[in-house]
């Protein structure tokens, strides 16, 4: 018997209808389509297609399209902006099997949650915005800028796409959450101290991020946007900047500050590395905050495990020498501050591990301050794969469709064949997923180990009574 094939990217495309005032002139709707080797009427097919069923779906009501099912691909939409139509088609996975003689492949349309891949598509599109801005700003009112959108969408989706890891994707691709450093109130205190007096001093500075490791400290910005940054910083600046260290690049670490400055750890992870270097002043990142309404620099400084972002607007203009009064203000504190962290964040770490230890593995989320926590994806950076099978995590995100339903609390309990109980429990604003591996417990049992957990793990964070 033939292996079961992973779900696949079958094509990704952004159009706008309002583009195409002639028959003659459909490609001119079409702003990015993948994969880019495809015939032109193909593409103007496919998406010609997608408009008839978007369409022909209004006439029932208000709410936009949201997927189309086959037996051999799901496409999902997102209208992100008026006029503005993405679409993501996937390749439902199958396996060929015989009866009688005969060989035939059964199609597994099943595995593919709808409401997962719409979140990838909302996520694909405000990492596009956070770098680039709306796609209405980019074009411009009198829409006549459309060219330059083509451009950035291509230059974007054409590397965003290769990283896009659709088999991989579950539960946390929806709640796209921020895994937060729990620390003492004294350490929080100084960080906290540490922002205001480099937000007095420079006061270009609009707002600030702390980051240690991969996980938030401390945010200026508002929830969504604190959000998206963390997605960008965590999932790509950081790892990337790691990784030239670790090969021994330009960012090999060193003690001595390129900027004189002194002796510390610090260096700027964005921007110029030197006095000398112009060129990297001009290729200081900007992001677009407050949907597309705000552009600032991301200015990125890190020593040790700790980053500190600061995002100044683009009205300022900043030369060689500010780069260099942030490096004798941010240098030796924070080098100082990442070592203090880093002895609480070793305890944290051998805490963890002795939960993973435990019988039980938890994924949960808070909606009201978008904080995560999973012990069920603790090697997802290595393998890029979940501790559990993928059957129990599509169950999850069936939990979670039928807990959205419920208004403010619910709870769903079930077995599995391999004896497995898993639990979804909605407590005001608050989703808990559980899988307790116990054989021989029963119903009243799982109930008391939720309990256990709650009062070890969460304590009054996610009240279970």
């Amino acid at each position: 018997m033939a292996a079961k094939s992973p779900i696949s990217l079958a094509n990704f495309f952004i159009f706008n209808s309002s583009y195409c005032r002639y028959e003659s002139d459909e490609k001119n709707k079409i702003l990015y389509y993948y994969p880019t080797d495809n015939d032109l009427n193909t593409k103007v097919r496919t998406v010609g297609l997608c408009e008839a069923v978007i369409k022909f779906t209004g006439t029932f009501g208000t709410s936009p399209c949201e997927a189309l099912h086959t037996q051999k691909t799901k496409q999902v939409f997102l209208e992100p902006e008026p006029g503005f139509w993405m679409v993501m088609t996937l390749n439902v996975p199958f396996q060929q099997k015989s009866r009688d003689g005969q060989v035939y492949m059964e199609y597994f349309t099943d595995e593919i949650q709808d409401h997962i891949y719409q979140s990838l598509l909302l996520k694909s599109y405000r990492m596009f915005t956070l770098m680039h801005g709306t796609f209405g700003s980019i074009v411009g009112e009198k829409k006549e800028d459309v060219a330059t959108l083509r451009k950035k969408l291509n230059e974007f989706y054409e590397n965003y796409l290769m990283n896009l890891k659709s088999s991989d994707a579950d539960l946390l691709d929806i709640f796209q959450g921020i895994h937060f450093l729990p620390l003492e109130r004294y350490s929080f205190l100084k960080i906290l101290c540490f922002i205001n007096q480099v937000e007095e001093k420079f006061r270009c500075v609009k707002y600030s991020v702390f980051l240690y490791n991969d996980q938030l400290v401390w945010s200026g910005l508002e929830p969504e946007d604190t959000q998206v940054v963390y997605q960008y910083l965590s999932l790509e600046q950081i790892p990337f900047f790691i990784e030239s260290e670790l090969k021994g690049g330009v960012f090999s670490p060193s003690r001595t500050s390129p900027f004189g400055s002194g002796t510390h750890f610090g260096k700027f992870m964005t921007g110029p590395r030197s006095m000398e270097d112009e060129a990297g002043l001009q290729k200081l990142p900007k992001i677009f905050l407050s949907n597309g309404k705000i552009c600032c620099y991301l200015i990125a400084y890190r020593a040790l495990n700790a980053t500190v972002c600061l995002l100044v607007e683009v009205s300022n203009q900043l030369k060689l020498e500010f780069f260099k009064s942030l490096d004798v203000e941010l240098g030796n504190q924070l080098s100082s501050l990442a070592s203090e962290i880093g002895e609480q964040y070793s305890k944290t770490i051998s805490h963890l591990n002795t939960e993973q230890q435990s019988k039980f593995m938890y994924m949960y989320f808070n909606h009201m301050n978008l904080a995560e926590k999973t012990t069920m994806h603790a090697d997802m950076k290595s393998t890029g794969h979940s501790l559990i099978p993928s059957d129990i995590m599509k169950l999850f995100g069936d939990f979670y469709t039928d807990l959205s339903k419920m208004k403010d609390f619910g709870e769903i309990i079930g077995k599995t064949l391999t004896d497995c109980w898993v639990v979804g429990k909605l407590s005001d604003e608050r989703e808990l997923y559980v899988i307790l591996q116990q054989k021989n417990a029963n119903i009243v049992d799982v109930n008391d180990e939720l309990k256990k957990l709650s009062a070890s793990y969460f304590q009054s964070i996610f009240i279970m009574d």
